[in-house]
């Protein structure tokens, strides 16, 4: 045991520093602080990624593994796109209303596109899971909210907006 400047020892028989302050390493963390989480890998595979079969979190960290690029992968993801459908659909709503608003006004060409995302919306609300890939990005809810709020928005814009 190493003596301090003062010769003096704490309660646990250890020496503090020359300003009379503990070393870092001999001082006890506090019982109630709570430690950082340790996310341990789930042999039974639940859902939650922070549930530990373990609940002393003595086992290895999850680490977390990235999914290898595979060009063949994507390739062929890629060329299954143009098979799906609703990727077409809206190819041709969008062209539509590029055509309203070239050949009618500006205003009423937004407000087809409006329409578009309205009709968006509620096919993604109504259709089971997994969804038309083309309006798919995130959670149902989330999705919806996104694609009725544009079209409002846009709906709005389209009448507010001067067209000159």
């Amino acid at each position: 045991m190493a003596q301090d400047g003062t010769g003096e020892r704490d309660a646990a028989g250890t020496a503090g520093s020359a300003d009379g302050m503990p070393h870092a390493d001999s001082v006890a963390p506090d019982e109630g602080a709570l430690a950082d989480p340790v996310i341990t890998p789930d042999p039974l595979g639940s859902a939650d990624p922070t549930a530990s079969a373990d609940p002393t979190g003595s086992a290895d960290p999850l680490v977390a593994e990235e999914l290898s690029l595979d060009p063949r992968a994507i390739a062929r993801a890629s060329l299954a796109a143009g098979r799906n459908s609703s990727l077409w659909w809206v190819t041709v709503g969008v062209g539509v209303a590029i055509a309203v608003a070239v050949l009618v006004s500006t205003a009423a060409g937004a407000l087809t596109l409006a329409g578009l995302l309205a009709v968006g919306a509620v096919v993604r609300a109504a259709t089971p899971p997994p969804g038309p890939a083309a309006l798919v990005a995130r959670g149902r809810p989330l999705d919806v909210l996104i694609l009725f709020s544009f079209a409002f928005a846009l709906a709005i814009l389209s009448q507010v907006i001067p067209a000159h």
